[in-house]
């Protein structure tokens, strides 16, 4: 039987990347500039193998290389459109290089053609040129695809009957995002650990935020659960304990993935999120433009309301491998943006 120690320590392991070697006709080399170490990159790699998080960069048998949100810069191309020395934003392996095959070259940017990328979700196989449309870098790395899921997680629930919204994890980057939009519209509930709470309430995101042993008093007649910790007996008791005023849950994430979850509970039965299946929704409803005026517009707001973030950047291999390893374990400080530099 695997330990719980053995499962954290192996995702908190680090080894190099092998080099890519040369690149071939239609491929372009970047090296990767910058990039965020986010919750959401331990989902990825709690999911590597049932989501297919580590179909996108394939590693060496055994081994799973990390997505990451970043910037990187054409060092080498034998692309056609694609040019030494433009930067691109999108989803990059946490490392110090990428070797991708782009197709579908525009001024908009590419998407990675590469055959074992085919069938993967578009949302992330598309790469996007640099801009300052979003704001400072280091916020684009940490919030830009987070606060997408944050805006579709509330485009989700808005049209649900519910008058509560409860959010796990409250101190994370996503559910503070889904807190910001839906304030006003629905009760929203934050619920975190003891350590975070202080944080969570200075935050101003929610109308009231509980530990995860204050379960039983959120109050509120139909209430909608946004599972972003996955910890099992939270949810749970989510489940036991609201009874029939919980209408639907909705699992985002696995920060708190340590603790499994049951398979059956009282209630609704958990449905699982996924960004870009929800987002392939929205753009057929809205068009691409509707989308898009309809997001940046959200991040215009919530980018208002980050007084609260501290950037801290980590430089080379021992201090980027040290970093993942404490987020791995839950030690980073929920105001702390760590942006990595290999």
């Amino acid at each position: 039987m695997t330990t719980l120690a053995a499962k954290i320590g192996a995702l908190a392991q680090t080894a190099a990347l092998p080099d890519p070697g040369p690149i071939a006709d239609g491929e372009a080399r970047f090296v990767v500039e910058h990039f965020a170490l986010t919750a959401n990159n331990v989902t990825y790699a709690v999911h590597g193998e049932d989501f297919a998080y580590w179909r996108f960069f394939p590693a060496p048998e055994g081994l799973g290389i990390v997505p990451v949100w970043g910037f990187a810069q054409v060092s080498e191309s034998k692309a056609d459109g694609i040019s030494v020395g433009q930067r691109f934003f999108g989803y990059w392996p946490m490392g110090a290089q990428a070797v991708m095959t782009p197709v579908q070259v525009s001024a908009h940017g590419f998407t990675d053609g590469v055959a074992h990328r085919a069938g993967l979700p578009p949302f992330y196989n598309r790469y996007n040129p640099a801009s300052a449309e979003w704001g400072d870098e280091a916020l684009q790395c940490l919030f830009r695809p987070l606060y997408a899921t944050s805006f579709l997680i509330d485009c989700l629930v808005a049209t649900s009957p519910v008058d509560t919204l409860v959010l796990s994890s409250a101190s994370s980057k996503t559910a503070m995002g889904v807190a910001q939009a839906a304030k006003g519209r629905s009760q929203v509930v934050g619920l975190t650990s003891a350590a975070n709470r202080d944080f969570c309430v200075k935050t101003g995101y929610y109308d009231q935020v509980l530990s995860y042993d204050e379960v039983g008093q959120i109050a509120g007649d139909a209430i909608a659960f946004i599972d972003i910790a996955g910890h099992g007996g939270v949810r749970a008791d989510v489940h036991t304990l609201l009874g029939d005023r919980l209408k639907e849950t909705h699992v985002v994430g696995d920060t708190h993935w340590q603790v499994p979850n049951v398979a059956a509970l009282p209630g609704p039965v958990p449905q699982m999120f996924f960004a870009p299946t929800v987002a392939q929704g929205r753009v057929a409803e809205w068009g691409p433009a509707g989308f898009e005026q309809r997001l940046g517009a959200g991040w215009v707001r919530f980018a208002a309301t980050l007084g609260w973030l501290r950037v801290e950047r980590v430089t080379g291999d021992a201090a980027v491998a040290k970093a993942w390893a404490e987020l791995v374990n839950g030690r980073i400080d929920p105001a702390v943006g760590l942006i990595a530099s290999l």
